[in-house]
């Protein structure tokens, strides 16, 4: 039988709960499972906030990987974002400047630590 808690997520969701009095292992488990099911739903955006809040990095990029594949790269890039994976990272942000997303590919490399990059970007391309 799936947890109460997962099912109130799914509904309401994450900041409907205060999962702080839980011990690492079972937040982990109830997000694991949260985000297993939202990904099922095809809810990605909502599956990666909560893979991230899991710090789930085996997760997020399994899923980079596959959206990546997709050509999902928005999705892929959200992904790797948490787990500051450089190559990953820069593989997608060169993707997000291909496809003109270029606020993304900011964030992407300013994850990846390369400053001098998300910099150029931003001045060069990103309005505002």
């Amino acid at each position: 039988m799936e947890h109460p808690i997962v099912e109130k997520i799914i509904k309401e969701g994450i900041n409907s709960v205060n999962l702080s009095m839980l011990d690492e292992n079972a937040r982990k488990k109830i997000l694991s499972d949260v985000s297993d099911k939202l990904y099922k739903q095809n809810k990605f955006l909502e599956a990666i906030e909560i893979m991230a809040k899991a710090n789930d990095i085996e997760k997020l990029t399994k899923f980079g990987d596959l959206f990546l594949y997709e050509n999902k790269t928005e999705l892929a890039t959200l992904c790797f974002i948490p787990t500051k994976d450089k190559q990953r990272l820069s593989n997608a942000a060169v993707r997000c400047i291909q496809s003109k997303n270029y606020k993304l590919a900011a964030k992407a490399y300013e994850a990846a630590d390369n400053r001098q990059m998300a910099s150029f970007i931003q001045q060069n391309f990103v309005e505002g």
